[in-house]
């Protein structure tokens, strides 16, 4: 019976997620349909991040000239719940690129994206480095 049962069962491979393409905030800002659709791996400063906006930037808020270029996080509960405590930090992360809310279609005008555009979706958070040590390793 188990055995009829398994004959039934399709059998698909589990796809692979692609190879991320490491690339730059800036990068993917200049050419964003080069990078719709793929998984990149970008690193940089999430100095916020709220319900009404998260943004991966070049530079920590604090430094001289701001930020610089960004790029917006999707809403993730659990991503969410990981940064809150360690902001400001360096992070590093896998995501998928969807330049809906930078791309201008043929013959319309761009889309306007606001709050958490849909621009990141993060897969993996591969590091976290917070600027301040854990509370029990303050002097």
């Amino acid at each position: 019976m188990i055995a009829a049962l398994l004959l039934l069962a399709p059998i698909t491979p589990v796809p692979d997620e692609p190879k991320p393409i490491p690339t730059t905030i800036s990068a993917i800002r200049k050419d964003p349909k080069k990078f719709d659709g793929q998984v990149v791996r970008l690193h940089g400063w999430v100095n916020q991040c709220a319900p009404r906006g998260c943004l991966i930037e070049d530079r920590s808020a604090a430094s001289p000239g701001g930020a610089g270029a960004s790029l917006s996080i999707v809403g993730n509960a659990k991503f969410d719940a990981t940064i809150k405590p360690l902001l400001p930090t360096y992070v590093e992360f896998d995501a998928r690129f969807d330049a809906s809310c930078r791309i201008q279609a043929s013959g319309s005008a761009i889309t306007i994206c606001a709050d958490r555009a849909p621009e990141l979706t993060v897969l993996t958070l591969r590091g976290v480095v917070s600027p301040e040590p854990p509370p029990f390793e303050k002097p």
